[in-house]
């Protein structure tokens, strides 16, 4: 006999207040000496749960497990809270202070465009994770209540924050072709088990 179950997932979401860093600054007496830093955060999430049993015989079967999954993320509009307790934001670089690329793979921050507050770094938080987790169990009932178990699991896992100096612009951009591809480019870890169960009948 054959059983098959898949089961496909996928989301997107936007958050507008998505918390990033607190920088301590006195002159932010509105949210009493210091910056609580945001962003605008977009994220994409796609998975694929795959079941495949195989019954053989009474004695012989099969079961296979596939999961492909893949999650980006998106910071933008980097901003901090204009006062406490309330839900009003400045965006740097567009109602007060600029923000620029460093070179470094993240960004300088001047929250009042050259004024006395303290500059700062923050550093790029987009992220792309890519992984792919599979494994199959034989199972042998080579003689009544004894069985042996063949075990096999593979792990392939990419997780990327942000970009390097080398600058990788793909991070956080969602292209669910290029990132399935790439999932297979991965090196993979594998891991085999042999279990065997034996039954004494005194």
């Amino acid at each position: 006999t054959l059983q098959r179950s898949i089961g496909p997932s996928y989301s997107r979401s936007h958050t507008t207040a998505q918390f990033v860093t607190r920088v301590s600054d006195l002159l932010a007496a509105g949210t009493y000496g210091s910056r609580y830093v945001f962003a605008n955060l977009d994220r994409t999430t796609v998975s694929l749960d795959t079941r495949v049993d195989v019954t053989l015989s009474s004695t012989l079967s099969l079961q296979l497990y596939l999961e492909p999954f893949i999650s980006v993320g998106d910071y933008e509009s980097i901003k901090e809270l204009r006062a406490a307790n309330t839900y009003d934001f400045v965006e740097y670089g567009v109602d007060a202070g600029t923000i620029a690329p460093n070179g470094s793979g993240g960004f300088d921050v001047d929250p009042d465009g050259g004024g006395t507050a303290p500059s700062f770094s923050l550093a790029d938080r987009d992220f792309s994770v890519r992984s792919l987790i599979g494994n199959a169990v034989l199972r042998w009932e080579w003689r009544a209540g004894s069985t042996v178990f063949l075990v096999w699991q593979q792990r392939r896992m990419n997780s990327v924050t942000g970009q390097d100096s080398g600058g990788r612009p793909w991070v956080g951009n969602f292209d669910l072709g290029r990132d399935a591809g790439d999932m297979f480019d991965v090196s993979p870890d594998n891991i085999l088990m042999v279990k065997v169960n034996y039954w004494l009948n005194p």
